[in-house]
């Protein structure tokens, strides 16, 4: 399970893209239309667009007009983690979403967007606020998709093996969600880009703790599903890297690759020291046969003494 936030684009004023409304996002989500991948939030199990955009736009008091008013967030299972939670709510190994029935697939999205929920009661508390956070704090809204697409950056598109906008082969299930930087009461601002951990700055008159442990988040998500859904992660798949993800996890496995490397690089420079070595006795004993000659009576006349044999 790989969680990211989202990557923020600026424009040509240097203003970033979610300064102002959210209704170009939430309409891009909004792609998949059915009523089992509708939005969803912390209570309800379906939101209309209208209200995503309303509750996310109006949800800013404090903010300046280019300030960030929202992020976001998404949670990305590996094909391993969907496959065992729908094998433990239906009994079935798939290879498709499309091979499960309509109440099945039910099932499984219903199921993953608990799970969701949960998540974002991890995100909440990673703010490390003197009263602890959870999702009912937040104003957020989620949405499944069971498809990703090929986008320009895609090798396949660059070949012209696949086109731009090509739904992507295999399981894809994956969710996304808007949350808004506000809380609920819209009193506290809430940044996940905020690298500071756990300081105090002053807010009308009031100290106010900041910061977000983006590492924590990702491990806490990671681990939960492990937990929620009693799946063993193996070796592998703990340093997997799902898309571009899991920065921590998978600088531990370049790491690891790195040493290797090094590790066989070394042994290879001894064993060619080795090789060199042999090859300038044997080279030596060519140029030089008299004072190999010399040197190897000198040392049997030695080794004689000491009983023992002599080594070229």
């Amino acid at each position: 399970m790989y969680s990211k936030l989202d990557k923020i684009k600026k424009n040509a004023s240097n203003v970033p893209d979610n300064a102002g409304s959210c209704v170009k996002l939430a309409s891009y989500l909004d792609k998949e239309k059915s009523a089992e991948k509708s939005f969803f939030s912390h209570d309800a199990a379906q939101v209309p667009l209208s209200e995503v955009i309303d509750k996310i736009d109006n949800n800013k008091k404090t903010l300046k007009k280019y300030q960030e008013k929202f992020y976001s967030l998404s949670y990305n299972p590996s094909v391993k983690e969907v496959k065992h939670l729908v094998k433990q709510l239906t009994g079935k190994e798939i290879n498709e979403l499309s091979e499960l029935t309509a109440e099945e697939r039910a099932a499984v999205f219903d199921e993953f967007r608990n799970y969701v929920r949960d998540c974002m009661d991890v995100y909440a508390k990673n703010f490390n606020r003197e009263r602890e956070l959870s999702g009912k704090d937040l104003v957020y809204f989620g949405r499944i998709e069971e498809f990703r697409y090929y986008t320009g950056e895609d090798e396949e598109v660059k070949l012209g093996l696949k086109k731009q906008g090509e739904k992507k082969p295999g399981i894809n299930l994956h969710a996304h969600v808007i949350v808004s930087r506000m809380d609920a009461t819209q009193t506290v601002a809430l940044s996940p880009r905020s690298t500071s951990r756990g300081n105090v700055n002053m807010l009308n008159g009031k100290g106010v703790k900041n910061g977000f442990n983006m590492k924590q988040w990702q491990v806490d998500c990671f681990e939960s599903f492990g937990s929620k859904y009693r799946y063993l992660h193996t070796q592998e798949e703990r340093f997997y890297e799902q898309e571009k993800g899991y920065s921590e996890i998978s600088n531990q496995v370049s790491a690891r690759m790195k040493n290797k490397i090094i590790q066989e690089a070394l042994e290879g420079m001894e064993e060619e020291r080795r090789l060199l070595k042999t090859a300038n006795k044997i080279t030596t004993s060519f140029i030089h046969p008299k004072k190999v000659i010399r040197n190897y009576l000198k040392n049997k006349i030695k080794n004689i003494l000491l009983d023992r044999e002599p080594v070229i």
